[in-house]
């Protein structure tokens, strides 16, 4: 190979960092990677001509970015704060939930299917699950947090009532 092709080849990996398929951790994230989430996490119904301007790449280019960042995981997916027409999500808590069984997926699929249980999340520290509950009334935010707790495999649970939600 000729010298000068091989100050090139490198010269041109090293401009194109960027494109290529290799899954950024999050140390290969750049300032501009880091931008593109933060804008995407502000308003996600953003365009990408939009979320270009906003950072100043053209759309194609920010678009291809948000695409790597979609394959590699970064971006795991989009989401509608939804409140549905003739209710209130004026009540929300989160509950830390302690549990004691063997099947875990068949406890969880339980939760998904009580009124206002909107999130359930596996976390690691002091509590198995961290459940996210939005209820129209306090009575009702009550109710499913007593149903959580008279379960067999509950074996604790802490709540901390949102108080306000700034994001």
């Amino acid at each position: 190979m000729i010298v000068g092709a091989q100050r090139v080849e490198r010269r041109f990996r090293r401009r194109n960092a960027t494109m290529c398929a290799v899954p950024p951790t999050d140390r290969q994230l750049d300032d501009l990677d880091r931008r593109v989430l933060a804008h995407l996490a502000a308003d996600g119904r953003a365009s990408m001509a939009e979320l270009g301007r906003a950072v100043g790449l053209s759309r194609t280019a920010v678009l291809a970015r948000v695409q790597r960042l979609e394959r590699a995981g970064v971006i795991r997916g989009y989401r509608a704060d939804v409140v549905l027409p003739g209710t209130s999500a004026a009540h929300r808590a989160r509950v830390g939930v302690v549990v004691r069984t063997a099947d875990v997926a068949g406890y969880v699929r339980r939760l998904s299917a009580m009124p206002g249980v909107t999130e359930i999340e596996s976390v690691t520290g002091e509590y198995d699950l961290m459940v996210l509950v939005t209820a129209p009334s306090a009575g009702e935010l009550d109710a499913v947090l007593d149903g959580i707790q008279k379960w067999r495999e509950t074996v604790r649970t802490t709540t901390w009532v949102v108080l306000t939600r700034y994001r």
